[in-house]
């Protein structure tokens, strides 16, 4: 059942006549990468959302397949959209970023190509962002493309040791869901407000890719920002399309590393304190596991990942020297609320 206090919050947002709002800008960043396949229907599909006030900005991070020549043809005339070109692979993280510096919108989302979008997807996020200013960060609904029945994710939640959960979690839809607090908003389909990036940063780019919606979101909290989940907000994901161009190898190496770094940057010191050496501890038990299973590749990615840390610890420690002074507003324990104790292997 939903509490009195969510009810009254709900009816209070969705009670607001849509033609008495004056809805602002959108920026909706797309990042390309090798995305022939896809891109077309992504793009198509955001340019039919029922919302007159967007921009969609795609960011090219050097693609080989002639996507972008694709997209210059089918899209170049129309005046929403426009085309940046990186000459290489910059990674999720600094394409976004590049990204960023081109957006005019008051709002700006990140959206893998890897997406379409139901129609009214933006304006159910707008609608809660107009009538809430205490929201920094938001996440529609991911369902799965292929099983649209299934749900693949319902927002990103962590553990103590910066473990990650909350995406491809195929089970059923559940429409009935009402708006929520969740820890983090997944980087496939997130929408932040610019100012609130103004006032914590933008991706570090240091991570190229994952764990930097973690990191970014928990840097919005700090600041004593919402995060919410919005339901009604629909958004179609084809699960991780983009990242199995990468190697597993490579893929386990930036999350094991810049998990480490998240925990470093965000946490209290004496939380820091409690939870490092036990993820640390984790890292080499994963690597005494998986060398037993001759994964040996893969284990070794426990031990780069530790020593990537250790030799980049000074521009790091710096790093979080500025988001505790500079952006953090609140203590752990209210943050800590949202965090799963459960342990997550991943």
């Amino acid at each position: 059942m939903i509490d009195a206090k969510k009810e009254k919050y709900n009816k209070r947002l969705y009670n607001l006549s849509i033609d008495d709002m004056k809805f602002p800008l959108v920026s909706i960043i797309v990042l390309n990468y090798n995305g022939k396949e896809i891109i077309r229907s992504c793009l198509n599909s955001i340019l039919r959302s029922d919302y007159s006030n967007f921009e969609v900005i795609l960011v090219d991070n050097g693609s080989t397949d002639d996507s972008i020549e694709q997209v210059e043809k089918l899209f170049g005339l129309d005046f929403r959209v426009k085309i940046v070109r990186n000459d290489r692979n910059l990674g999720y993280c600094e394409g976004n970023n590049i990204g960023i510096h081109y957006a005019k919108g008051e709002i700006i989302v990140f959206l893998n190509n890897d997406t379409e979008v139901d129609v009214d997807w933006l304006k159910e996020v707008m609608i809660m962002f107009i009538r809430d200013s205490t929201i920094g960060a938001a996440q529609p609904k991911l369902l799965n493309y292929y099983f649209p029945e299934k749900i693949d994710s319902l927002g990103g939640f962590i553990n103590l040791y910066g473990f990650t959960s909350g995406g491809n979690l195929n089970i059923n839809d559940m429409p009935s869901l009402e708006p929520h607090e969740i820890f983090f908003a997944v980087g496939s389909a997130m929408f932040v407000r610019k100012k609130v990036l103004n006032e914590i940063g933008i991706f570090d780019p240091y991570y190229f890719m994952f764990c930097e919606d973690v990191d970014l979101s928990w840097r919005i909290r700090l600041k004593g920002y919402k995060i919410i989940l919005i339901p009604k907000s629909i958004v179609y994901h084809r699960i991780s399309f983009t990242a199995e161009k990468a190697s597993s190898i490579r893929i386990s190496w930036y999350i094991r590393k810049n998990r480490l770094t998240t925990l470093i940057k965000n946490y209290e010191i004496s939380n820091l304190i409690k939870a490092l050496p036990i993820l640390v501890t984790i890292y080499i038990a994963n690597f005494i596991r998986e060398i037993l299973k001759r994964d040996i590749k893969k284990a070794i990615t426990n031990i780069t990942s530790i020593l990537y840390n250790l030799k980049n610890f000074r521009r790091i420690f710096y790093e979080r020297i500025i988001i505790q002074r500079n952006i953090r507003r609140i203590r752990d324990d209210k943050i800590l609320k949202l965090i799963s104790p459960r342990l997550l292997w991943k």
